[in-house]
């Protein structure tokens, strides 16, 4: 009976994630991590059912580490323009903390027919506190009514500049937040 090695998990999520950024989703093959992993295709399937599974089941957890904290900055006698204002510096903190692993939420997040049912509810159970804050959004005159998924990419556009020129400075930066912010006010 096989047993499980921490160590070959670890080495294969890690190859899931460097080809997520080197070559995307497309060319990514079970038998392409493997070997970026330096284990045997075999070993994949032995922690996952396929390639489905294994994106999901990293999703999930990586998902879970970037917004891990999340709930400590969000103050819930604060206004909503501080809210969202935390919100999007807590994601830029982690952003630079973890670029691969943004890159690698933002690829399945743009590829959600990758991801099976379980993560996809994953998700939406995981967001509590964003969940509050996008319904004191949708239940305030003062701000638009739009669906969660135009907030979330609304929320995203900071980390989207910061992918495409990571020498935005933190002036900058403030000025795109404050423009989420007035974007989404009536």
């Amino acid at each position: 009976m096989r047993t499980t090695n921490p160590e070959k998990i670890k080495a294969i999520k890690q190859a899931v994630i460097n080809s997520c950024k080197d070559y995307g989703l497309l060319d990514m093959t079970t038998a392409k991590i493997a070997k970026a992993a330096n284990v045997s295709p075999a070993t994949i399937y032995i922690h996952y059912q396929d390639k489905k599974d294994l994106l999901s089941r990293l999703y999930e957890e990586v998902k879970a580490h970037l917004q891990s904290g999340m709930d400590e900055v969000i103050d819930d006698n604060a206004t909503i323009d501080d809210q969202v204002h935390a919100i999007i510096e807590f994601s830029i903190k982690q952003y630079h903390k973890f670029p691969d692993e943004f890159n690698f939420i933002r690829v399945l997040w743009n590829n959600h027919e990758l991801l099976d049912e379980h993560a996809i509810q994953f998700e939406k159970r995981l967001n509590g506190s964003l969940q509050h804050l996008f319904d004191r959004i949708d239940s305030s005159p003062n701000y638009v009514n739009v669906s969660q998924t135009t907030l979330d990419v609304f929320f995203s556009v900071p980390i989207l500049v910061l992918n495409q020129d990571t020498k935005v400075n933190s002036d900058e930066v403030q000025q795109i937040v404050n423009m989420v912010i007035n974007a989404i006010k009536k």
